[in-house]
């Protein structure tokens, strides 16, 4: 396991890949209180697509986040991804 002072290293992006890799866990992971709650409520499917949306959004976030070397391309890519969640 990785010291404190290692992790401090790390440059935004790996710790960015990292936080957005984390937060998909937690969509992914299911929330048997929440879905329960949903199923009560009669909107468990349109949890679900919602679930759905929002991990959608997350792929393009890793998409359009943090190149390594940008350039007109990039840009250009970016706003094909914004266009597309639209």
């Amino acid at each position: 396991m990785k010291d404190q002072a290692s992790v401090g290293e790390e440059t935004p992006a790996i710790k960015y890949d990292r936080a957005l890799a984390l937060f998909t866990e937690s969509l992914l992971a299911p929330d048997h209180h929440l879905r329960g709650c949903a199923h009560n409520q009669g909107c468990y499917d349109e949890l679900m697509e919602i679930r759905e949306h929002v991990l959608e959004y997350v792929k393009t976030l890793k998409e359009v986040t943090h190149h390594t070397n940008p350039d007109e391309s990039d840009d250009i890519e970016t706003a094909k991804v914004i266009d597309a969640k639209s």
